[in-house]
């Protein structure tokens, strides 16, 4: 590239300190991306006690990292209000964005993953969103997108290396949010939480974004491989909440 336009990463702690502080240092510590930011934004849980634990950590990374900062929203605001308060820390002149779950990782050998990406929607100006393939930490895959809108993802489970799986970019009907960048100006336009605030965020956005531009494109980037743990079965509001009004 060029040049390489700025990039801010938005991660959100709920939960799960140790899921948390290893998510957010790998990216910090395996992205060789030379102009991003990490924002971490807390949305508290019911523990006093993990929360503290949280923003004790969110606190040691803001002080080690040049480019991390972070927020502590007064009350759960789910993933889609409360993603947006990382949102809305960023500078006007970031062009593209990245949403993160508080459970991803990024391997050491994977620290390209972010120039690769910028570098391949830079090159895509119908590229609304793009993910790289995501795999459990025993090496079956979470996610690697869905060609239509009916039945599971399309490749979820298959182990790591399977034949089936493609080996180049392809289009998806959505993209998962657990590990997503997407254009900053598509964000604004289609703020999260407007529409779904809670558990579905990533559907909805992606098809919002198709039904004001049909031209628009969701990327899935299979060559770069990172893990996302899923840790919602061990969710303290696993089943609480999941339609919230808006």
């Amino acid at each position: 590239m060029p040049d390489h336009p700025v990039v801010g990463l938005v991660i959100l702690p709920f939960d799960n300190v140790e899921f948390f502080t290893r998510a957010a240092e790998s990216v910090l510590e395996n992205t060789d991306y030379p102009n991003f930011e990490l924002i971490m934004v807390h949305n508290p849980c019911k523990d006093e006690a993990i929360n503290l634990q949280i923003e004790n950590s969110m606190e040691k990374i803001w002080k080690k990292y040049k480019n991390a900062r972070y927020k502590i929203n007064k009350e759960n605001l789910y993933h889609g209000k409360g993603s947006m308060e990382g949102v809305y820390l960023l500078g006007e002149d970031v062009r593209y964005c990245g949403l993160l779950n508080d459970d991803i990782f990024i391997p050491g050998n994977q620290i390209n993953w972010l120039t690769k990406i910028i570098e391949f929607i830079e090159e895509h100006p119908n590229a609304a969103t793009v993910t790289p393939s995501l795999y459990h930490g025993k090496e079956t895959v979470y996610w690697m997108g869905r060609k239509d809108n009916t039945g599971t993802h399309d490749f979820l489970h298959l182990p790591k290396g399977d034949s089936r799986l493609p080996n180049s970019p392809f289009t998806t009907s959505y993209n998962n949010m657990a590990c997503c960048i997407t254009r900053m100006d598509l964000l604004k336009e289609f703020p999260l939480g407007n529409f779904c605030p809670h558990y579905g965020s990533d559907e909805s956005y992606c098809n919002q974004i198709k039904a004001r531009y049909p031209e628009a494109e969701h990327w899935v980037f299979p060559q770069i491989k990172l893990y996302h743990e899923n840790i919602y079965y061990l969710r303290s509001n696993r089943n609480e909440d999941k339609t919230v009004e808006g």
